[in-house]
């Protein structure tokens, strides 16, 4: 996907790129001034993300993105740097009595549902709530290993769960794309995460992959980019490895016990400083 091709127009943002949602970060650093304003249209649901359709009818609340003089390419490049054209296709809207550029969905009636919502918070994504909800419940009822391996295969189950709310946070934040574990290693230099990781105080470790055992991957409190890559591995061998030992369970427990903390720390940093005023 190209930026518009009018760039010097403001940006309609209704979705992720709000102020206050994750995609906005990507953005606030050339944000001059934003005014909300509602447009002609329907905002959707599909595939968990917001789009908007304009012959929906009705009207969609979203924030007019006014960008600093001179810094609108860049801007617009970083909306196209998520790789947003497989659900969205840019199109102008009026707000406020002004033209403006806006992401409309491609054939925003093809597999959505209305949004229930009158408008679109990514803080209260299933995966970012209830999920992890039933994540820490698992955590505190599975905490011995049994031999009929009840309590480590519920283990294990949550953290593919937490997985599952890691990659869509990473989504939201970096881009829509397919390329899971470039997202995923851009989290250590998330500060929310840093600080967690580093204040967790556990020893190194390491873990071989199930697929080439040897090769490992290292905890390191003081290299987050080596956490990131020890918890994925766990990952990867709850997903391709087969048999069972106490030891995993207590693996996956203490990786659990230690991941699901640090995840929430960031999720709320990072939140916090997408509002517009932070």
């Amino acid at each position: 996907m190209e930026i518009p091709e009018r760039p010097g127009l403001p940006f309609f943002a209704y979705g992720l790129f709000r102020p206050g949602q994750l995609g906005f970060l990507r953005l606030k650093e050339f944000v001059e001034r934003a005014a909300t304003f509602a447009i002609s249209g329907e905002l959707r649901i599909r595939d968990g993300l917001p789009i908007a359709d304009p012959e929906g009818g009705g009207t969609l609340e979203g924030d007019l993105l006014f960008f600093k003089p001179g810094t609108e390419p860049q801007a617009y490049q970083r909306v196209v740097d998520i790789e947003p054209d497989h659900q969205y296709r840019w199109g102008l809207a009026i707000a406020g009595g002004s033209h403006c550029n806006v992401l409309w969905g491609k054939s925003p009636r093809k597999g959505s549902v209305p949004l229930d919502e009158p408008d679109w918070d990514g803080r209260v994504d299933p995966l970012f709530t209830v999920a992890l909800e039933v994540i820490e419940e698992v955590l505190v009822e599975q905490g011995h290993f049994q031999w009929d391996l009840k309590p480590m295969f519920r283990l294990q189950m949550a953290y593919l769960l937490l997985w599952s709310a890691i990659e869509r946070y990473a989504s939201l934040r970096y881009h829509l794309g397919d390329k899971v574990f470039d997202k995923i290693k851009q989290l250590a230099n998330e500060p929310g995460f840093v600080a967690a990781i580093q204040a967790i105080g556990a020893p190194q470790r390491s873990v071989q992959r199930a697929d080439r055992p040897s090769a490992s991957a290292r905890f390191d409190p003081a290299d987050p980019a080596q956490c990131i890559e020890y918890y994925y591995q766990l990952r990867s061998n709850v997903v391709h490895r087969g048999k069972a030992i106490p030891q995993d369970h207590d693996r996956i427990r203490e990786a659990l016990s230690e991941l699901l903390p640090a995840f929430r720390a960031m999720m709320e940093h990072a939140f916090e400083a997408s509002r517009l005023d932070a």
